[in-house]
């Protein structure tokens, strides 16, 4: 990360240890991937982490102009005068990705539209934070489902792995709507165990958790069942359209190696969630002494 700038000697001591969670990260969801493409994992979640915190900290009319500045790279390859680390970095990672699959491959537009899906929500989820009103959970899966967390490493995970399948079966809308579900899951999931960090950070205005319990006057035990509820009906609709998947293409895949590759697909989306969930209850800024959940008290 030296060679972009975002390590140096200056923010060494703060974003070391964020580079070193992401490295050990990145080994736990891809066991098996040869160190090159761990490196460009990396970088993948190194620009989500960085620019994300990074326009969540500005204001709006400030952080769409570097929003605006990501949307170039994804959608035209283009790369500013003036570019600042992160986006080197993911600008790198995507001339890398071309140079594996190629340009055109539906993998690599698939990344791309997963990151301008997420650009593109960034801008009405921060006007949103500074209005007064209620929030809905209808509304506030509409401005998540396009979850950074989830889409982008889910279609680079089929970069790295996919050797003998058609990619345009990827393209069928079935997946789109497993992957939609996963989002769910993880701004779920990461709501419920960082809603004590962003009470502390007064920064809890857009965190379901938050306005669920206060909307309904619930106590933690009364929202938690809430957000039991929902998890489980977003499992169910995430297992239901695997099935269908599976139903729909293991059919077309006479050769056991092409069915192998299929299931591995659908095993790494089984192993994200349950990564993302495992690196939500280790982050240290989520723990504290005193927390309404056992698994954060430290």
């Amino acid at each position: 990360m030296e060679k972009f700038g975002i390590l140096n000697d200056e923010n060494s001591e703060k974003i070391r240890p964020t580079i070193k969670g992401i490295s050990m990260f990145v080994r736990n969801i891809w066991p098996s991937l040869d160190q090159e493409s761990l490196v460009l994992g990396a970088q993948l979640f190194i620009f989500n982490r960085i620019f994300d915190d990074f326009i969540d900290s500005c204001e709006p009319e400030f952080g769409i102009k570097y929003i605006d500045r990501a949307i170039n790279i994804f959608k035209l390859g283009k790369l500013e005068d003036d570019p600042t680390p992160v986006e080197l970095n993911i600008f790198d990672l995507i001339h890398n990705l071309e140079s594996r699959v190629g340009e055109q491959n539906p993998l690599i537009n698939l990344f791309k539209n997963a990151y301008l899906d997420y650009c593109y929500n960034l801008v009405p989820w921060q006007n949103m934070n500074k209005l007064n009103g209620d929030m809905s959970m209808n509304l506030y899966y509409n401005l998540r489902i396009h979850n950074f967390a989830t889409a982008p490493p889910f279609y680079i995970s089929l970069i790295f792995k996919m050797k003998r399948l058609n990619p345009d079966i990827i393209l069928d809308p079935l997946w789109r709507s497993l992957i939609e579900s996963g989002g769910k899951i993880g701004a779920l999931y990461n709501d419920v165990l960082s809603y004590e960090k962003e009470v502390r950070e007064k920064e809890e205005r857009m965190n379901s958790f938050h306005f669920m319990k206060t909307q309904n006057n619930w106590t933690d035990q009364e929202c938690l069942e809430f957000f039991e509820k929902e998890l489980d009906n977003c499992f169910e609709q995430y297992f239901i359209h695997e099935n269908l998947i599976i139903k729909k293409f293991i059919p077309t895949l006479p050769n056991k190696e092409d069915q192998e590759e299929f299931n591995q697909i659908l095993e790494f989306g089984h192993t994200m969630l349950s990564s993302l969930l495992m690196m939500y209850r280790l982050k240290p800024n989520y723990k504290s002494s005193d927390s309404i959940f056992i698994e954060l008290r430290n």
